[in-house]
């Protein structure tokens, strides 16, 4: 998550080995993308459910496949 910034994450370990952190960030045009980090790789979301802190990690992660 940037550094200084208010957001609530949602953190998860995937297979054991990789931990996700997941949170809303606007886009340069302002609207909200949800944006999945972690060392090896960044994913940006623009289409996601408002209640995805709520879904488990599986549908999590398979939603962060989603551009």
């Amino acid at each position: 998550m940037p550094k200084g910034s208010s957001r609530q994450a949602r953190r998860f370990v995937h297979e054991g080995h990789t931990l996700w952190e997941v949170f809303e960030l606007p886009t340069p045009r302002g609207e909200p993308s949800l944006v999945f980090q972690s060392e090896a790789a960044i994913r940006r979301v623009r289409d996601f459910p408002s209640g995805w802190r709520d879904l488990p990690e599986y549908e999590l992660l398979l939603l962060s496949w989603n551009r």
